[in-house]
């Protein structure tokens, strides 16, 4: 099996990219697979603000600072083929850099270059309210440049709500999906959390927490129920990517090997 490739991308800030680089590491670190990250977002670098994520950063500016430099596209490339062993790598794509990667990626044929070293996953979120039109005209805009090279997850992210199509119906009944739908690989539903879920998470990822070290709660900072909330949370959402994401061979094994001693 090869090594997994995760891209998480699409041109809506604010739409849960860096969410679900965190979910990819964090489920990595549950099931014991190695796992490292690179956080290319220049305007904010949230992914490697957590202490304990494996996570690099590419500074993809130019020496000013103002203008993105295609060509440290290429560090990240070279990284990715030379320098990465882990089973699982997440690159976590900010807004800012959307159409310089993937005039990049196109130009230059990147993925065709990668799927020899990886399983590419590109993971787009597509949330409701204001941003639906933003992030399913990205999922499109991807599903017909990258189809063919990669597999292409859809996380439905209900944070901002239930989303709705604008006649009222479910997402897997809009144009958009149906249209998509037989060159997707899956799809990952972040149902909406109640006050009190909610709140924990929040809690979580505001210290900059993996849920490991949430588990730990070496600093006793969170209380009994908060953790309990913040379990039922994770683990829906590692079973539902249990679904759609293999586990690594080697760890599968490893796993085996513990069980019968």
């Amino acid at each position: 099996m090869k090594k997994q490739l995760h891209f998480t991308i699409n041109q809506k800030g604010g739409c849960g990219k860096t969410h679900l680089a965190y979910c990819h590491l964090t489920r990595a670190m549950h099931h014991g697979i190695t796992c490292t990250a690179t956080d290319t977002d220049p305007s904010n670098s949230s992914l490697a603000d957590y202490q304990g994520l494996p996570v690099n950063t590419i500074d993809i500016m130019d020496e000013n600072g103002l203008e993105i430099n295609p060509q440290q596209w290429d560090i990240l490339i070279y990284h990715l083929l030379d320098t990465v062993t882990e089973d699982i790598t997440v690159v976590d794509l900010g807004a800012t850099s959307f159409q310089s990667f993937v005039s990049y990626s196109v130009n230059s044929n990147i993925m065709e270059l990668l799927k020899d070293k990886f399983d590419i996953y590109l993971n787009i979120p597509v949330v409701g309210g204001e941003a639906l039109y933003d992030t399913t005209n990205g999922l499109q805009y991807l599903v017909e440049l990258f189809a063919d090279n990669t597999k292409i997850v859809v996380w439905i992210n209900e944070h901002f709500g239930k989303l709705k199509g604008e006649k009222n119906e479910s997402f897997e009944e809009t144009e958009t999906y149906l249209a998509v739908k037989e060159k997707l690989h899956g799809v990952v539903y972040l149902r909406r959390m109640d006050t009190l879920q909610d709140l924990a998470v929040s809690k979580m990822k505001t210290a900059k927490l993996t849920y490991e070290e949430v588990k730990q709660n070496k600093n006793g900072n969170f209380q009994l129920l908060e953790m309990m909330r913040i379990n039922i949370v994770m683990n829906k959402t590692f079973e539902m990517m249990d679904l759609v994401f293999d586990i690594p061979t080697n760890t599968k094994k490893s796993k085996e090997k513990e069980t019968v001693k």
